[in-house]
């Protein structure tokens, strides 16, 4: 009798387990893998699938009809057009608070720091698309504010996403990129030294997120949609977060 018991409670909870598709944007990859596995520590019968990638691009995919249960950008600008597109269920909310570094795998290099970009013996310097990824956007206003722009327009590389000018730099193919910090900093164990740049420098990047219309298609993946977000948004989600170099409010 007891048996039975036990595997028709098994047979409910697997009748219950549910699965979301959700974007995150490269700069959250790590941290959001985290605090995933921590979640799903605690829902053994869900199912998270991620999908990395940049921004722009996969807000373009999402209202093209890719469906994402949940959208987690790099900036607070595409989830807000989700929402204005009404394929939002609710408002944006802020999960992190984007910090932009200099990474360079010789640290010689940046003894001038954001001088250092213009200085000759730099030949290829690193950064997102700012057409599809808020970091590039970040990067080129950096560029601009310290009016050296025009100088080193040159030995500029781009990378479809945020994660690339960081692939780009451990693989030699520049010798420094401007980088989310997230993506290189200590608990990456990263190959190169990370340097933060001045806040001052660039616009906020209030990193948020919005779960979809696509989460509505029953209520069990709309419930497991939400219960995901408020472990992003809880403490325990937040000190994970922040491990990972990014701020939090």
């Amino acid at each position: 009798m007891k048996k039975i018991f036990f595997c028709l409670v098994f047979f409910i909870l697997n009748l219950q387990a549910e699965k979301i598709t959700v974007f995150v944007a490269s700069s959250a990859s790590k941290a959001m893998i985290e605090i995933k596995d921590e979640f799903l520590k605690k829902n053994t019968n869900d199912e998270i699938e991620f999908v990395f990638g940049a921004s722009g691009k996969h807000y373009h995919l999402l209202k093209n009809g890719r469906k994402f249960d949940m959208f987690f950008s790099a900036d607070s600008k595409y989830p807000q057009q989700i929402k204005n597109d009404g394929i939002a269920l609710d408002n944006p909310q802020i999960y992190a608070l984007g910090v932009v570094a200099l990474y360079t795998l010789d640290e010689n290099l940046l003894k001038n720091g954001l001088d250092s970009l213009s200085e000759k013996k730099i030949k290829r310097i690193s950064i997102a698309n700012p057409k599809v990824a808020p970091y590039g956007v970040a990067a080129m206003e950096i560029l601009n504010n310290i009016k050296i722009y025009d100088k080193i327009k040159d030995k500029i590389i781009l990378g479809e996403n945020i994660s690339q000018p960081v692939m780009h730099v451990d693989t030699a193919a520049a010798e420094v990129g401007i980088v989310a910090y997230s993506l290189v900093s200590d608990v990456n164990n990263p190959k190169g030294r990370a340097f933060l740049i001045d806040k001052k420098f660039y616009n906020p990047l209030e990193q948020s997120f919005v779960i979809t219309k696509y989460a509505k298609t029953n209520s069990k993946k709309e419930e497991l949609a939400k219960r995901f977000s408020e472990f992003v948004l809880c403490d325990e989600g937040k000190k994970i977060i922040k491990k990972y170099g990014f701020d939090v409010r």
